[in-house]
C-alpha cells in the first residue's frame, strides 16, 4: 500500500471513528439529561408532602456526589487510556506486534491499582467534603457512587486497548449501554426507595424503621436515601459496560500471527512500557485534574457563600425572588437545618446539562480537523495551516453560536418544558440565560487548546487552565456573595474565566502558528446569522405563545429559527466549495448552491 492510499484510509478511519464517537456522545448526554430531568420530576411530586423543595435539594445532593467523584475519576482514567491508545497504535504501525499484549497487561495492573486507591480516597474525602459544603445528607450518595471509580478503571482498560486499534465501536457501544443501565436501574431504584419510604412513613411514622424528631427531617433523610439509590445505577451501568467489553475482548482481541510474530522485534519489558505510558499520560492527567478539581473547589466556595448568606442576610437573599415563594424559602432555613443553599445549587445543576450538551456536540467538529493542523504545521505549509485552523474555528462557531444565543433567548420555556414551573424553574432559567453565553466561549476554547497542543505547545493549555481556575473561583466568590446575584453569579464567573481562556488561547495560537485566521468569515458571519436565529426564536415564541400553548410555541420557534439560520448562512456566503465538499453529499450540495449563486 502506497503512502497516499494509507493516508486516505487513515483519514477515512479517523472520520468514521469521530462520527461514531459523536453519535454515542450525543446519545449519552441526552440520556444523562433525561435521567436528571426524570429524577427531578419524581422528587417534585413529593414537594408538598415534604414541606420543602425535594426536587432542587435532591438534584443538589446528586451534584454534590459528582463534585468529589469527577476529579478522582479523571485522576484515575483521564490520561492513561489515551496513552494506551497511542502506544498500541504506534506499536502496530511500527510492526512491534509483540508489544500489544505487554501494553494490555501493564495497563491492567495500573488501572486496578488506581481504581483501588481512588476508591479509598473518595470514601475518605467524602466525610470531609460534606462538612465543607454544609450538606451532611450528601454522604449517602457519595458512598454509593464510590465503587463506580474502581469499576470505571476496569472499563478504561478495554476502551484504550481498542481505540489504539482505531476501533471506536466498543467504546461507543459500552458508553451507551452504561448510560441506558444507569437511567433505567437508577430511576427504578430511586422511585422504589421513595415509594416504600413514603408508604412506611404514612403508616408508621418511621423511615426504614427509624423515627425522626420532625416529619421534615424524616423526609430529608428519605430524600438522601432515594438519591443514593438512584446513583447506584451508575455503578451497575459501569459493571454491565465492563462485562460487555470483557466479552468483546475475548472475541476480538488483537491476534499476533506466526508471520507477524517473526516480523516483530522483541517486546519491551513491562517496566519500560509503563515508563512510556506514564510520560505520555502525566500532562493529560494534570490538565484534566486541574479542570475537574477547580469545579469541586468551585462547588465548595459557592455553597459555603450561599450558606453564609442564608445565615447573615436571609431576608436580602429571599427578597430577590418572587414574593409568592417567600414562605417556601424561609421553610428551608430552620435554625441549623439549612437546605436553601443546597436547593439553589440544585437549580444551577438543572441548567448545566443543557450547556454541556452544546459543548459536547461542537467539540467533535474541531477534533476531526486537528490531524490536518498538525500535519500542515509540521510540513511548514502556511496556506494549509490557515485553512485547517479556519475550518476548526468556523465549524465550532457555526454550531455553538446559534445554540448558545438560543438558550439565552428561550431559557424560560426550555426550563419550563423540562422541569415545570415554580421557584426552581425561575432560578434555573435565569442561570441558563447566562450559560447560553458561557457555552459559546467554553466550546470555542476547547479546539483552540487542542490546536495549541497540535503545534507542540502542550504546556500552554495547562497554564491557561490554571489561570482560568483561579479566575473562576475568585469571580464566583465575588459574584455569588452578592445577594442580588446569589447562585446566578456562578454562571457569570464561568463566562469571565472561559472568555479569558478563549481570547488568550487565540492570541497564543496566532503567535505560535504565524497564521492569522479570517475572523470575518470564521466568527463575524456566523455570529450575525446566529443573532438572526436567536432573534427569530424569541420573536416567534412571544408571538405564538399568545395563541397556543408554550410547548407548541417553543417547537414552532425552534423550527423557524433553524430555517432562518440556514438561509442566512447561505445568503451571506459563509461557506466556500472546499468546506461544502467535506459534508455528506457535498458534491450535490455544491451543484445546487452554485445554481443559486450562494457560494463564494
Amino acid at each position: 500500500m502506497n503512502n497516499d492510499s494509507f493516508s486516505k484510509n487513515t483519514s477515512k478511519t479517523f472520520l468514521k471513528g469521530a462520527m461514531i464517537m459523536t453519535v454515542s456522545m450525543v446519545v449519552v448526554k441526552v440520556l444523562g439529561m433525561l435521567y436528571k430531568i426524570f429524577l427531578y420530576r419524581m422528587f417534585a411530586a413529593y414537594d408538598d408532602a415534604a414541606g420543602f423543595s425535594m426536587s432542587s435539594v435532591g438534584i443538589g445532593l446528586l451534584s454534590n456526589a459528582y463534585e468529589v467523584y469527577t476529579p478522582l475519576f479523571a485522576l484515575a482514567t483521564a490520561g492513561f487510556p489515551i496513552a494506551v491508545s497511542r502506544l498500541i497504535a504506534e506499536s502496530i504501525t511500527q510492526k512491534r506486534y509483540r508489544d500489544v499484549d505487554v501494553i494490555y497487561k501493564t495497563s491492567k495492573k495500573f488501572f486496578i491499582s488506581m481504581g483501588v486507591i481512588c476508591f479509598a480516597l473518595m470514601v475518605g474525602i467524602s466525610f470531609i467534603y460534606v462538612q465543607l459544603i454544609k450538606s451532611p445528607d450528601s454522604i449517602y450518595a457519595m458512598m454509593t457512587l464510590a465503587p463506580s471509580i474502581f469499576i470505571g478503571c476496569l472499563v478504561a482498560i478495554y476502551r484504550g486497548y481498542f481505540e489504539g486499534q482505531r476501533n471506536m465501536f466498543p467504546t461507543a457501544c459500552s458508553e451507551v449501554i452504561e448510560m441506558l443501565v444507569k437511567v433505567i436501574s437508577g430511576l427504578s431504584m430511586g422511585f422504589l426507595v421513595m415509594k416504600f419510604g413514603m408508604d412506611e412513613f404514612g403508616a408508621k411514622g418511621t423511615v426504614f424503621g427509624k423515627m425522626y424528631p420532625t416529619a421534615e427531617m424524616a423526609m430529608q433523610r428519605l430524600l438522601a436515601y432515594s438519591v443514593a439509590a438512584a446513583i447506584a445505577g451508575i455503578a451497575l451501568g459501569s459493571l454491565v459496560a465492563f462485562l460487555f467489553l470483557r466479552i468483546y475482548y475475548s472475541r476480538h482481541k488483537f491476534i499476533v500471527t506466526d508471520e507477524m510474530y517473526r516480523d516483530s522485534v522483541d517486546a519491551r519489558t513491562q517496566r519500560e512500557t509503563f515508563r512510556i505510558l506514564r510520560n505520555t499520560a502525566i500532562p493529560i492527567i494534570l490538565s484534566a485534574f486541574i479542570m475537574n478539581i477547580s469545579t469541586t473547589i468551585d462547588a465548595v466556595v459557592i455553597q459555603n457563600v450561599l450558606y453564609n448568606t442564608c445565615r447573615v442576610n436571609l431576608d436580602g437573599l429571599i427578597s430577590q425572588f418572587d414574593p409568592k415563594y417567600s414562605a417556601e424559602l424561609y421553610n428551608m432555613v430552620q435554625g441549623e437545618e439549612i437546605k436553601l443553599h443546597t436547593s439553589l445549587w440544585g437549580c444551577f445543576a438543572n441548567a448545566l446539562p443543557l450547556m454541556q450538551l452544546v459543548t459536547t456536540v461542537t467539540q467533535v467538529f474541531g477534533t476531526s480537523a486537528l490531524p490536518n493542523v498538525t500535519a500542515a504545521y509540521t510540513s511548514g505549509d502556511k496556506k494549509e495551516l490557515k485553512q485547517s485552523m479556519e475550518t476548526v474555528i468556523k465549524l465550532t462557531m457555526i454550531f455553538t453560536l446559534p445554540a448558545g444565543l438560543s438558550l439565552f433567548a428561550l431559557a424560560n420555556p426550555i426550563i419550563a418544558l423540562l422541569y415545570g414551573g415554580g421557584f426552581e424553574a425561575e432560578v434555573s432559567a435565569s442561570i441558563l440565560r447566562l450559560m447560553g453565553f458561557s457555552c459559546i466561549v467554553v466550546a470555542a476554547s476547547t479546539p483552540v487548546m487542542s490546536m495549541l497542543q497540535s503545534l507542540g505547545k502542550v504546556n500552554l493549555p495547562l497554564i491557561l487552565c490554571t489561570i482560568a481556575m483561579v479566575l473562576k473561583i475568585s469571580t464566583n466568590y465575588l459574584f455569588v456573595s452578592m445577594a442580588e446575584l446569589n447562585v446566578t453569579g456562578a454562571a457569570i464567573g464561568s463566562l469571565v474565566a472561559f472568555t479569558f481562556v478563549f481570547v488568550a488561547g487565540m492570541y497564543l495560537l496566532i503567535k505560535h502558528s504565524g497564521v492569522r485566521p479570517d475572523f470575518i468569515n470564521t466568527i463575524l458571519k456566523p455570529f450575525i446569522c446566529a443573532a438572526l436565529c436567536a432573534g427569530t426564536a424569541y420573536g416567534v415564541y412571544m408571538l405564538m405563545n399568545r395563541f397556543v400553548s408554550y410547548v407548541i410555541a417553543l417547537m414552532i420557534a425552534i423550527v423557524a429559527a433553524v430555517i432562518v439560520y440556514i438561509v442566512a448562512l447561505m445568503l451571506i456566503k459563509t461557506f466556500d466549495k472546499e468546506e461544502i465538499y467535506m459534508l455528506p453529499k457535498g458534491n450535490n450540495i455544491v451543484t445546487i448552491l452554485e445554481k443559486l449563486h450562494l457560494l463564494r
